[in-house]
């Protein structure tokens, strides 16, 4: 999925949008402060969920950056010692290091955003462009599938309700995309950990797994397990899960039963029985439920003033004053 813009300080989410990424969710669009959703009923933006949650320090992000770096600079050290005998070469070299691990990342979020395209197209039984890289994710998403028993026919009777949908809280002022609604339904109301994932530092409890509507979103990762878990994730799934109205074409609109309005129909956010996250992988997947609960939810709510601070707050201008001058008798 692609990633918010890069924040600009002092700059309103009502600034001039950049130039639209046609990889970006339906109805998002980027201001000076990273991602907003366009509400088409009112023409408000919304801030999106994935942009509060940029809030939060991520104390993963440095070593992950520095790690890269670190291979960045393994992998180029011919140049590197080229370049340390010019200051000239050597300023280019480093610039070129500081900004390794951004370019790798965007390309991963690239792939995840190619990724996410063709579960859509699998969902809709609609043609898959050959994407060599993506292929290996798309395999253990049609095992998910296939493991979970999840039916994906070419009629409206489909286990996954919608795909890609748009989600708003229009009373407290954000949106966000939704991966999947599906149903599932499992024996009993308690599942059992897949034994070589259980961890050793706590209890290895079965978790919750009620039969219902589940709110699921992908997450692709070339780097990390199929366990991998990080913290903003419940923050993320509650946000979606308290969203009021969504945005999406129904069944009988994606199947070609009536006729397409761009997934502007808007219709109550269901409940959902669970939420969880589906961690693609090239070598298979993990699907893990999460609480997306009302704790969740309000440390994302306790986050919403903040990111609005920063966002509307111009330091630019705050800069050192000269000293008081001392009046003679």
């Amino acid at each position: 999925m692609s990633a918010d813009a890069p924040a600009r300080p002092g700059a309103a989410p009502d600034d001039p949008v950049h130039e639209h990424d046609p990889d970006a969710p339906q109805h998002a669009v980027a201001t000076g402060n990273g991602r907003y959703y366009s509400d088409p009923a009112t023409g408000a933006l919304l801030i999106s969920v994935t942009n509060v949650l940029a809030t939060m320090a991520k104390h993963a992000l440095a070593p992950a950056a520095a790690k890269h770096t670190a291979e960045w600079f393994a992998e180029h050290l011919p140049a590197a010692l080229r370049a340390a005998a010019d200051p000239d070469d050597l300023a280019d070299f480093v610039k070129q290091a500081k900004t390794a691990y951004q370019i790798e990342w965007e390309r991963r979020m690239r792939l995840g955003t190619r990724v996410h395209r063709q579960a859509q197209a699998v969902n809709l039984q609609a043609p898959i462009a050959p994407d060599p890289e993506a292929e290996p994710f798309l395999g253990s998403y049609r095992q998910w599938l296939t493991d979970f028993g999840l039916d994906i026919p070419s009629d409206i009777a489909s286990d996954i309700v919608t795909a890609e949908c748009t989600m708003l809280n229009r009373d407290l002022g954000y949106g966000g995309t939704s991966d999947l609604w599906v149903n599932l339904s499992f024996p009993t109301p308690t599942s059992p950990l897949v034994p070589r994932f259980k961890p050793r530092s706590v209890p290895a409890a079965p978790l919750p797994t009620p039969s219902g509507l589940w709110l699921v979103d992908i997450k692709t990762s070339l780097k990390h397990p199929a366990s991998a878990v990080w913290e903003e994730y419940p923050l993320q799934l509650a946000a979606l899960r308290h969203a009021t109205v969504a945005l999406a074409c129904p069944p009988a609109c994606r199947y070609g039963a009536t006729d397409h309005h761009d997934g502007t129909h808007e219709f109550p956010v269901p409940q959902f029985v669970g939420a969880a996250v589906l961690n693609l992988r090239t070598t298979g997947y993990g699907f893990i439920p999460l609480p997306a609960d009302d704790a969740a939810f309000a440390a994302f709510r306790g986050l919403q003033p903040v990111t609005a601070y920063l966002h509307r707050t111009d330091l630019r201008g705050r800069k050192p004053i000269q000293p008081p001058t001392r009046k003679e008798s």
